[in-house]
């Protein structure tokens, strides 16, 4: 199912109607209907049931700041696009796994993926394209900052801020698909969005503060722009080895390829495999690795009762005690802590991850 675009602006008009209950049926709004939050900035947006189960709903913080809390599992596969001129946006996923590419993008296709936050910021007029995949529950959490606002009303010394967000801001220079781990804190303010235990001014103002807290956890962990000089020229047919590779990153994470046994398995030299790796996926061989097998360890430690020594394994960890560094490391919390968090019943299991020995490694990825 192919829905209708939806873009910024038609959240902001929608945030701005009159409090009592009305139901839009236009071209926009043919996946459903939406009524008003009680604050008057804002509305829930409701899915029909032959779309899926559940929905989302927008805030209007301030004329810089806007959030949209999602949970929703679609009935079928839907794709949807999504324009958010002028703003930069960070989506912290909670739960699920969604497609999502933009027009520009050589990759094609990448995903938001549970324990990381995905950023972006896009020309106008261009759009991200998501998935829904029929039976998949999704809970997120996206922030959107509006750039020619955010001086004036939230205070931000544009100029202070890391040349990656800074040049989006003043100059424009878009920012594809970025993702970095969901840090501890950043996770938790996420989580206490679906949790607020208040109503009215003191809503907005704690989801101020949570959504802040959001995009800083992001700022921070992206303080350097990774962006590399000019390189070998990537052509089409490169692409697709490039993306070759980082398939092969993802189904042999217990038995990771050396970089020149990757770049010679996809037919590139070290040299362009390294930069295409920098160019299309933001990171080093080795950084995109670490990547993927942490995405796969959250899912596995939050959804499932596997033994934390055969995650990390399976993740390509020589022992448990590696792991649960390298995870707490990236999440702010460990393993086991995240299972009894996610999964209680689990957590009874004695599998000694948190409290392994050091151990050497066999090996990995060079950066």
């Amino acid at each position: 199912m192919i829905l209708s675009d939806r873009t910024i602006e038609d959240m902001l008009g929608s945030a701005g109607r009159p409090t009592e209950a009305e139901h839009w049926r236009g071209a926009t709004q043919s996946d459903g209907w939406r009524e008003p939050l009680a604050s008057g900035q804002g509305f829930r947006h409701h899915y029909d049931e032959i779309v899926g189960d559940g929905g989302w709903e927008f805030h209007q913080l301030n004329d810089a700041l806007s959030v949209a809390v999602v949970d929703f599992r679609a009935a079928c596969a839907i794709s949807r696009s999504h324009r958010h001129d002028d703003h930069l946006v960070f989506c912290a996923m909670l739960e699920g796994r969604s497609p999502i590419s933009t027009g520009s993008d050589p990759v094609g296709e990448d995903d938001l993926a549970h324990g990381f936050c995905t950023f972006f910021g896009l020309s106008r007029g261009d759009a991200v394209h998501t998935v829904y995949e029929a039976n998949r529950s999704l809970r997120y959490v996206t922030v959107f900052l509006r750039c020619d606002r955010m001086r004036d009303v939230l205070g931000i010394d544009v100029e202070a801020l890391p040349a990656i967000f800074r040049d989006y801001i003043v100059e424009g220079i878009p920012i594809g698909l970025r993702h970095v781990p969901l840090a501890s804190g950043a996770s938790i303010a996420a989580t206490q969005v679906f949790e607020c235990p208040y109503e009215g001014e003191l809503r907005r103002l704690y989801f101020i503060a949570k959504a802040l807290e959001i995009a800083c956890s992001v700022i921070q962990s992206y303080a350097e722009d990774s962006t590399e000089a000019n390189g070998p020229v990537l052509r089409r047919g490169d692409v697709e080895k490039l993306k070759l590779a980082r398939q092969l990153i993802e189904t042999n994470l217990d038995e990771p390829l050396g970089v020149a046994d990757l770049a010679a398995t996809v037919g590139l030299t070290v040299k362009k495999l390294q930069h295409g790796f920098q160019v299309l996926f933001r990171g080093s061989v080795g950084q995109v690795y670490k990547q993927v097998r942490l995405s796969k360890a959250m899912v596995l430690v939050s959804k499932s009762d596997i033994s934390m020594l055969d995650i990390a394994i399976e993740c390509g960890y020589e022992c448990p005690g590696s792991f649960a560094r390298a995870f707490k490391l990236a999440f702010g919390a460990s393993p086991t802590s995240v299972r009894a968090m996610t999964l209680p019943r689990a957590s009874a299991q004695t599998d000694g991850a948190d409290k392994a020995p050091h151990c050497p490694r066999r090996g990995s990825l060079v950066n």
